[in-house]
């Protein structure tokens, strides 16, 4: 396959002074981007240096390390009372919770022993509705939220949705908002194809514009057993986010993608935009990273080091596009930045354990077709998604160019021909016989 549209070209010369000046380009080129590699966690995220006040969940305030026993109003209790005296730190040491709608405010950092397991409290109000166990915004969405963390300490502790119940599994762990200055680390999720991401950032509207979170860092995030349309990070409205050291068995592990109803009022919002991955991985999922637009020119993201065990793709990069309604207001195809950048993909093949959807098979040799399941992966929520063959390192199908080059993607048990899969490489429905 030829190399595609978005590689840098130099044309060719018989002048050994172009040539020259070509070489010393070329080596300028990989200079800067060596230096891209390099990434500050402390541009993202500035850690407190003291805390006003230190508090214990357990012994401060009577929790009795029950699954059956909400936990909720304890913990907001501590959180508020922390963040009314100065701000400070609450540790979470080893032992059962339950939490549900719980409000994160500023200045308060929760430290959660690596022993603690979490399941969603089964608030009655919430059966079969959408909700969080955490959410990092203000009650009445109205005030900026700063300086907060959710970290494990001496490993990652355990988020448990396998014993929740169906008409509760509407759950996001963490939900951010309008906030800035955040940290999130350390945490494995046990999930059950629950319905949402596990950590889901958008933006709220205050006024006539809309706010998104800003200046964080997100890293070692572990997600296991996630349903294909959803993964370990939605991310709709961001700014200046660092991801580092996911993974993802099942779903897309990094998926940016805009479709916030909000959004449709044009330049009344910030842009994704500085958003940078290191270390991104799924294994026998749908991807590592998914780009998709949707109606917004989105900003820069820079994304290195992507990992595809056994999933559907390691990257997927998609079209704008705007939905007949979206239309109707007068939007048009979104795109990313062309300063975007895709680095060091790696991809091995699976027979039978990606996760995969019929709209992508005709991306797929036809002698493969054999190996895709006919029962779908989960009825909840959804079951239109199966287990089958890997279909390629990279699906490339922009109307916008994306920096990503063929010598950076390895691939490993994948016919010759599927390290980057286009239109072009699309098959009649009449070439294969299902």
């Amino acid at each position: 396959m030829t190399l595609i549209s978005m590689l840098v070209f130099f044309n060719c010369s018989t002048n050994l002074d172009r040539e020259i000046v070509d070489n010393e380009e070329n080596i300028k080129e990989e200079e800067v981007e060596e230096e891209g590699l390099v990434i500050n966690e402390d541009d993202f995220y500035i850690a407190p240096t003291s805390f006003v006040v230190s508090k214990n969940l357990k012994t401060d305030y009577s929790v009795d390390n029950d699954f059956d026993t909400n936990d909720s109003e304890n913990l907001q209790n501590a959180i508020d009372f922390i963040s009314d005296n100065g701000g400070g730190k609450l540790t979470i040491p080893a032992g059962n919770y339950s939490f549900a709608e719980v409000f994160l405010k500023s200045n308060v950092h929760l430290e959660i022993d690596a022993n603690a397991i979490i399941r969603p409290a089964e608030i009655e109000s919430k059966r079969n509705r959408n909700y969080a166990i955490f959410k990092v915004t203000n009650d009445a969405s109205s005030t900026l939220v700063e300086n907060v963390s959710i970290c494990g300490v001496n490993g990652n502790f355990v988020v448990d949705l396998r014993e929740t119940a169906t008409d509760f599994l509407n759950i996001r762990i963490i939900q951010s908002y309008n906030v800035s200055n955040f940290k999130y680390s350390n945490i494995t999720v046990q999930d059950n194809f629950s319905k949402f991401s596990t950590l889901e950032f958008n933006g709220v509207k205050i006024g006539d514009r809309v706010y998104g979170p800003r200046k964080g860092v997100i890293k070692n995030i572990d997600l296991y057993n996630s349903d294909y349309g959803y993964g370990v990070v939605q991310l709709q409205l961001a700014k200046e986010l660092l991801f580092k050291n996911l993974y993802g068995q099942g779903g897309a592990t990094l998926r940016i993608e805009t479709h916030n109803k909000v959004l449709r009022e044009l330049g009344t919002y910030d842009l994704v935009d500085e958003i940078y991955g290191r270390d991104i991985r799924s294994e026998n999922g749908n991807s590592a990273v998914m780009l998709s637009p949707h109606f917004i020119d989105q900003g820069k993201v820079d994304i290195r080091g992507i990992t595809s065990i056994g999933s559907g793709f390691a990257v997927r990069i998609n079209k704008g596009f705007a939905s007949p309604e979206e239309a109707e207001e007068g939007l048009g195809a979104g795109s990313f930045s062309s300063s975007s950048i895709i680095r060091d993909v790696s991809a091995s093949f699976s027979i039978d354990k990606a996760q995969i959807k019929p709209k992508h098979y005709n991306y797929m040799p036809c002698s493969l077709r054999e190996h895709i399941s006919s029962e779908p992966i989960s009825d909840f929520p959804h079951g239109d998604s199966y287990n089958g063959p890997s279909i390629a390192a990279v699906l490339y199908t922009p109307n916008y160019t994306i920096d990503i080059r063929e010598k950076d993607i390895s691939t490993v048990g994948f016919s010759d021909g599927l390290e980057i899969v286009t239109d072009e490489d699309l098959k009649n429905d009449n070439e294969c016989s299902l």
